[in-house]
């Protein structure tokens, strides 16, 4: 028996996509507590420290990402951390002068949520 965890393509994208979805969830717990509130308890900060640096841990995927494909990083940011459709995130594409298909644009989002797999672990 291996010792390398073994993980189809679609298991890995859908763990990464579920990674980037919980940005939002982050970014709500962060906004609880203002950093200069005296009134936070040491549980509030302890909860808004973490979420700064998993709000953080997002970004830098996305960011390194990014360095090796900007269209892959622009599809990840738009779909996983902003939450927006693929209709917007395609006009955005090609405001950055990617022309891609709609037919094509699903391959790129594996592709793109694989390479952030890899970056997670």
């Amino acid at each position: 028996m291996s010792i390398i965890p073994s993980i189809d393509e679609k298991a890995a994208a859908n763990n990464a996509k579920d990674y980037l979805k919980q940005f939002k969830g982050w970014q709500l717990i962060s906004l609880r507590v203002d950093d200069s509130d005296p009134r936070a308890t040491d549980q509030e900060q302890l909860e808004h420290t973490m979420a700064i640096s998993e709000l953080k841990a997002r970004q830098h995927i996305i960011a390194a990402v990014s360095k090796v494909d900007q269209a892959n990083g622009i599809i990840l940011d738009q779909r996983f951390i902003k939450q927006h459709r693929t209709k917007a995130t395609l006009a955005e594409l090609a405001a950055h002068r990617y022309k891609i298909t709609e037919g094509n644009f699903y391959h790129r989002q594996r592709k793109a949520l694989l390479m952030a797999y890899k970056l997670m672990h």
